[in-house]
């Protein structure tokens, strides 16, 4: 009884400490909008994640199949000995086959830097003639640049074409620079340039592929030749692999006096 008394003391107690109010009652519900922020974190995580989303965003269109064009304005060059995919004199000492893809950085590099000291020092004076071959390793981009490049050739605008291609190669080489739209495309700007470059000619070629067997025989014979990587060469049949002007004055020179014309 007595420890039954005292509990009663207690409850009593504390009823008589405070004023007359109520018990403090349950908070108010959160409106259902809140109650949804609140079961994914809160607004700072949904903050973090909205920030995300929109970095990825931003990533995927950069990096969207032919968003990578190189958008520079072409200027054609003037260039003497042209034959085809061939540059000077025939019977020129020094041979140099070239084996390229389109799509290499470091094809674009040497056709912009390199090739034109080449056509300056050793092609105009009759010491070279330079060879294009294809070899695309890069994928199916590659080798449909290369038969749109013949196609060019059965115009003989071979290197203007040439030169579209890597100035339109872009920083990356992304994959859809080279669709079959894009490679029509940039053939309008040679008939831009010159009234007699036919594009229906030009576009039914690409659509037939019917350069595939000549692009394939090139691809073959750089294998042969045990080339895996682009862009590489043979002058006077040695395979020759450095890029700069300055390897090339040296294998040129030594090439030429072997050659009997040193």
């Amino acid at each position: 009884m007595g420890s039954n008394r005292r509990r009663r003391r207690r409850r009593s107690g504390n009823r008589s400490s405070g004023s007359d109010s109520p018990p403090p009652s349950a908070p108010p519900s959160k409106p259902g909008w809140r109650q949804t922020i609140d079961s994914w974190g809160g607004f700072t995580v949904i903050g973090s994640l909205a920030a995300a989303i929109v970095v990825i965003g931003v990533l995927v269109v950069v990096n969207l199949p032919g968003s990578d064009v190189g958008d520079g304005e072409w200027t054609p060059i003037v260039r003497e000995q042209v034959s085809g995919r061939e540059l000077g004199d025939p019977s020129a000492p020094v041979q140099i086959i070239e084996f390229a893809d389109y799509q290499c950085p470091h094809c674009r590099t040497f056709a912009e830097e390199t090739e034109p000291l080449i056509y300056d020092e050793f092609i105009a004076t009759g010491v070279v003639r330079l060879t294009m071959h294809y070899l695309p390793i890069l994928g199916p981009e590659s080798t449909a640049a290369a038969q749109a490049a013949e196609c060019a050739a059965d115009q003989d605008y071979f290197w203007d074409y040439h030169d579209i291609l890597f100035l339109r190669q872009g920083d990356r080489g992304n994959s859809g620079t080279f669709s079959t739209g894009n490679l029509k495309d940039f053939a309008r700007e040679l008939h831009e340039e010159y009234d007699d470059f036919d594009l229906d000619a030009f576009d039914s070629c690409v659509d037939s592929e019917r350069h595939a067997a000549t692009v394939e025989a090139m691809a073959a014979e750089a294998q042969q030749a045990g080339f895996t990587s682009t862009p590489t060469f043979l002058i006077n049949g040695e395979p020759f692999a450095n890029t700069g002007i300055e390897g090339f004055r040296i294998a040129i020179e030594a090439a030429a006096a072997e050659a009997g014309a040193g």
